[in-house]
């Protein structure tokens, strides 16, 4: 074989060589890359935020009326909807902390309610990415919800009419943080 033939052959070859030296070096088995989370993130609900977070005012959250069938019949309704549908991106601002992490913020807010709780569409959060749901003061909590399979995430109620939907994830990948806020509950019993 001449020279002029030789090395386009061996660099048609080059890539799978490599390909089958990394296999062989892992074992045969082609590895896919470690994600390095950075250390734990500060304590959700109580960090000092760069940005103050955005408020989303509720419909005022208002027990419905009407005549009961039976006096002695509890009520079965226990909150009212406040539908969104908006992107969490779209609706909150990002701020990053120490130690690598960022949080997305919104605040909620909708007046008369005893409680607030919220339910999200289509959630993708990265590894180590959780969200929480916080009173405005960080003293209540509910969370931490991290990646469902089916990407629905209802959160547990927290008791106030305002409250901080926050959303924490690697500085390095919170651009994979998705989720869209379909609905707010506001609790009136």
């Amino acid at each position: 074989m001449t020279r002029a033939r030789t090395l386009p052959a061996l660099a048609a070859l080059l890539p799978a060589l490599l390909l089958a030296g990394c296999q062989a070096w892992h074992g045969g088995e082609t590895a896919e890359a470690e994600v390095v989370l950075p250390p734990e993130p500060a304590p959700a609900c109580d960090v000092s935020l760069q940005l103050q977070p955005p408020v989303l005012r509720l419909p005022r959250t208002d027990a419905p009326k009407r005549v009961p069938r039976d006096k002695n019949a509890p009520s079965v309704d226990i909150s009212q909807i406040h539908t969104v549908n908006r992107p969490l991106q779209d609706i909150g601002v990002w701020s990053e902390t120490a130690g690598g992490w960022s949080v997305l913020t919104l605040q909620l807010g909708s007046e008369r309610a005893r409680s607030l709780a919220v339910r999200l569409h289509d959630v993708h959060l990265p590894k180590g990415g959780a969200l929480w749901l916080c009173s405005v003061d960080g003293k209540l909590r509910a969370g931490p919800y991290v990646q469902k399979p089916d990407g629905e995430l209802w959160s547990e109620p927290v008791a106030a009419s305002q409250a901080r939907l926050e959303v924490w994830a690697p500085t390095a990948r919170r651009a994979e943080v998705g989720g869209l806020l379909a609905d707010v509950y506001g609790g009136y019993r």
